[in-house]
């Protein structure tokens, strides 16, 4: 990690820094654990000015990539207050490496999340000098599926001043690395010391306040919250692009749902229906399996067709008033994997202005037709309003019959605004 250098920082780490908010030592006891994935404090400092002063350093340092030296100069004052020289330098060293290397490590997660599909195994990478901690060292090189409890655990930094780094890997690169896929974490360690000395055995834990994975648990508060009132389009003609600089209006922009080549019509199969009444639970997991999402607590960043990032979490399904599930709501929840096939893989993407809750939002509508044994048997649409907020619906019926029309009519409908994206 760029500690010590400048460079480019990931957008990613500067978007989970900005979401921290400064606040008291005394003030950050008092928050929840949720709430104090969204806080910062320095535990010294009783005075907000004071916290504030450093978390708008500590941005700056890694927003411009600014070395230590750099960010001790932006503290110069408050360094010669506090007496955080000489002997207490180490103080000021500590909150500089271990919240750049948080705010990184968060930005890491979310990228290797998206492209986890494609390089699945993630490896643990210590630096293993002199300074490096006996358990992280024991870690070095041990490969875990992206989605394995280990790293829920033992994400980096796992400890203050941690220099640990994870490393993402193909299917391919595994194979012809020899390298080993690891099922179960270890209790125990017998870590070898930098001098190549073996230590007694010691049980395997980060150190105290490290014990979780600061990208997951960044990640699990920014999914979109299911819009609770009505979403009203502001737009009523379609427009698209036909080539540079020219656009079309109407009907020459969409051309007729009903005669949709099969290829864009994905078919359902019977094990894709989940039956009715079951715990929201599992409709949930069914959902973010579709994301290789295992545990149900993970989250994921998704990216749409034109790089639109969206965090996919269980958050999604939660009133976030009461913290209820609504994962069935309006009798959806058989059908949750159409919905998730949809974001996955829309046929098209209208961008609308719509109005909800008194505001006028930007709105990207995703749209999805799905057929039962050859025929027409639902759709999912999937509303992503204003980047925060999501409204969704589901259709299906295996033998439409005459309601065919009625649902190609309602489709028709929602095809409006700007078309952003079509399947090719």
């Amino acid at each position: 990690m760029p500690l010590e250098v400048g460079g480019s920082t990931p957008k990613e780490a500067l978007a989970y820094w900005k979401s921290r908010a400064p606040v008291t030592h005394a003030e950050y006891k008092a928050l929840s654990d949720q709430a104090r994935q969204r806080a910062f404090t320095v535990a010294g400092l009783a005075r907000r000015d004071q916290v504030e002063a450093v978390h708008t350093a500590l941005s700056k340092a890694i927003e411009k990539g600014e070395t230590l030296a750099q960010f001790k100069k932006r503290l110069g004052p408050l360094l010669d207050q506090e007496g955080w020289t000489g002997r207490k330098a180490w103080r000021i060293e500590n909150i500089y490496r271990t919240n750049m290397q948080s705010a990184y490590m968060a930005g890491r997660y979310a990228q290797m999340k998206a492209t986890a599909t494609r390089r699945p195994y993630w490896r643990y990478v210590a630096v293993k000098d002199a300074r490096t901690r006996p358990s992280h060292r024991a870690l070095d090189g041990k490969v875990y599926p992206h989605d394995h409890d280990f790293w829920s655990t033992w994400y980096p930094p796992n400890g203050f001043g941690c220099r640990c780094t994870v490393q993402t890997l193909s299917a391919s690169q595994v194979k012809s690395r020899g390298l080993q896929v690891e099922s179960r974490v270890p209790t125990m360690v017998e870590p070898v010391g930098p001098n190549g000395v073996k230590l007694p055995a010691r049980p395997l834990r980060p150190d105290p306040g490290f014990h979780g994975n600061v990208g997951r648990e960044w990640l699990s508060g920014l999914s979109p919250r299911e819009l609770e009132g009505e979403l009203k389009d502001l737009a009523s003609v379609a427009i698209c692009r036909e080539g540079r600089g020219v656009f079309a209006e109407g009907d020459d922009c969409k051309p007729p749902l009903i005669s949709l080549a099969k290829r864009h019509i994905l078919p359902v199969r019977a094990a894709d229906i989940m039956a009715k009444g079951l715990a929201p639970e599992k409709y949930v997991k069914a959902f973010l399996g579709e994301f290789g999402i295992a545990d149900i607590n993970g989250a994921a960043v998704h990216k749409l067709p034109g790089g639109l990032p969206v965090v996919i979490d269980k958050g999604l399904f939660i009133q976030k008033a009461t913290g209820k599930w609504k994962a069935d709501k309006s009798g959806r929840g058989p059908y949750v994997k159409l919905l998730a096939r949809t974001i996955k893989s829309p046929y098209e993407i209208w961008m609308v202005p719509a109005k909800a809750d008194g505001r006028v939002y930007t709105t990207l509508r995703l749209m999805r037709l799905f057929s039962w044994q050859g025929k027409l048997g639902g759709f999912a649409v999937f509303n992503l309003v204003g980047g925060r907020l999501w409204q969704g619906a589901t259709t299906f019926t295996p033998k439409l019959g005459k309601a065919e029309t009625a649902l190609l009519e309602y489709l028709e409908r929602q095809r409006r605004g700007t078309l952003i994206y079509r399947e090719p």
